[in-house]
């Protein structure tokens, strides 16, 4: 994601990945993580042979494999850090002109309206703070009147995130509650929710499907 000048030392923080971060981001146990988290999203929806998708946060380029590989997908991959993008485009070499690669800020998606059938995102909204509902309505905004949103993240629980509002009360971290709440006024709707508790309770992992509401 470029980062812009407007955002704060805190929220240049949150966006970037750590080196632990990006080791286990690029780890071949993350690639298996990944491949099964997406195939049990991917039994609850439809999707259409020659789908066009939408990746924020491709990092090596898994799930984009996956998307073309197993579901006949065309695959517009994009991740914030240009590293993870060259990773990703030397993985998917392949894979020739079914997948393109695109350096992005998730806040302000340079695509058309209703360009893609669906938009995946795993792990990435929780690094954006004061950014995640800019993401939510550019999502909404490049769906197809038919598409979805598939996502994972980590939420914080809900007494922690109180006393990290004391410490950053500007930052506006990713929360469910008022996740939920933007979702509905970007006419998404959550068709599918699961959340298994982690880190004895102080996180939880979230995997969600929302569909574009249809007009009337």
């Amino acid at each position: 994601m470029i980062r812009k000048a407007s955002d704060s030392w805190f929220r240049k923080r949150l966006m970037r990945l750590t080196s632990l971060e990006k080791r286990a981001v690029n780890s071949p146990r993350h690639a298996k993580r990944t491949v099964n988290v997406a195939l049990d999203l991917l039994s609850s929806i439809e999707l259409a042979p020659d789908a066009r998708c939408l990746e924020l946060g491709c990092g090596q380029g898994t799930l984009a494999r996956l998307l073309v590989e197993r579901f006949g997908a065309r695959v517009t991959a994009t991740d914030f850090d240009p590293a993870q993008v060259d990773l990703a485009q030397s993985k998917l070499r392949d894979l020739g002109e079914k997948v393109s690669l695109q350096v992005i800020d998730a806040r302000s998606l340079p695509y058309e309206d209703g360009q893609f059938d669906a938009v995946f995102s795993f792990g990435v909204m929780h690094h954006i703070a004061g950014g995640w509902r800019q993401v939510v309505g550019e999502v909404s905004r490049v769906l197809s009147p038919t598409g979805v949103f598939v996502f994972t993240d980590i939420y914080v629980a809900r007494w922690l995130m109180w006393i990290l509002r004391v410490f950053a009360p500007r930052a506006d971290l990713l929360d469910y509650v008022p996740l939920a709440q933007v979702l509905a006024e970007k006419k998404l709707d959550v068709t599918s929710q699961t959340r298994e508790r982690r880190s004895a309770g102080l996180l939880s992992y979230g995997k969600t499907i929302a569909s574009k509401k249809r007009a009337g």
